[in-house]
């Protein structure tokens, strides 16, 4: 079965990291402070995991299509030889 953000979105917490751990396809990660954050691809939109490193734990999912969130990554999609 596949989710769109939105019903993505109204899930439980726990249907949400299970997804992303089991369906979602690591894309890239960056570190700030005692933070570290990983975006995952995930169906047809993207979730963005942070990690507290003082806390040993995800205190955050953020799921998003485009934007600002999307924009702190690096990705490269248009390779010219």
């Amino acid at each position: 079965m596949t989710y769109t953000l939105e019903q993505y979105n109204n899930l439980e917490s726990d249907e949400q990291h299970n997804l992303v751990f089991t369906k979602g396809y690591f894309v890239d990660y960056y570190i700030k402070e005692e933070k570290r954050y990983s975006m995952y691809s995930l169906f047809k939109f993207f979730v963005e995991v942070e990690y507290s490193v003082t806390q040993n734990k995800i205190v955050n999912l953020v799921a998003f299509q485009e934007g600002k969130l999307l924009e702190r990554y690096y990705i490269v999609t248009d390779l010219k030889y």
